[in-house]
């Protein structure tokens, strides 16, 4: 099976049962795409391919037989937590409660971060877009790639990241 990645922005509708269409390229090939919806910051929420939640459910079950508050952190995550998976038109079903949360009315922004798939309303997006530094980005993408990248370098001089 492909691994997965998110990029680019889209903004989608809703539809009257809350189901918004994935976009194509971001759906497994063949067959249905399963995608793990966790609570995000700044009013998102955020989705992982059920791959990547795997290795969270290895280490997630190694915390949680004998440590309570491990237990308890877990109940809390699993309690706004949900399992999507695209139906035939590649669609996921979103709960309205968890919309309402995240100020989601009518229309969703859907982010790619590489790994995720942020769900936010425009206006979150927006001002999330609009009100980080560049360099703070530049800063965090610098260390995860160890700072030596020809990628780093194109993006910095090309892209003014």
């Amino acid at each position: 099976m492909e691994e997965l990645f998110f990029c680019g922005t889209k903004q989608h509708a809703l539809d009257s049962q809350c189901r918004v269409s994935l976009p194509a390229e971001w759906r497994q090939p063949e067959g249905e795409t399963r995608l793990i919806l966790f609570p995000g910051e700044d009013s998102s929420y955020l989705l992982f391919p059920f791959e990547v939640f795997q290795d969270f459910m290895k280490n997630a079950r190694r915390a949680s037989f004998s440590n309570p508050a491990a237990q308890r952190a877990l109940a809390r995550l699993g309690a706004r937590t949900r399992d999507c998976r695209t139906d035939k038109q590649g669609r996921i079903k979103l709960d309205r409660p968890m919309l309402d949360r995240i100020g989601v009315e009518n229309q969703l922004c859907m982010v790619g971060a590489w790994t995720h798939i942020r769900i936010c309303s425009p206006e979150t997006w927006e001002k999330i877009e609009n009100g980080e530094a560049e360099e703070n980005n530049f800063d965090m993408l610098q260390s995860m790639s160890g700072g030596s990248s020809e990628l780093m370098r194109f993006m910095q001089e090309k892209l003014g990241l």
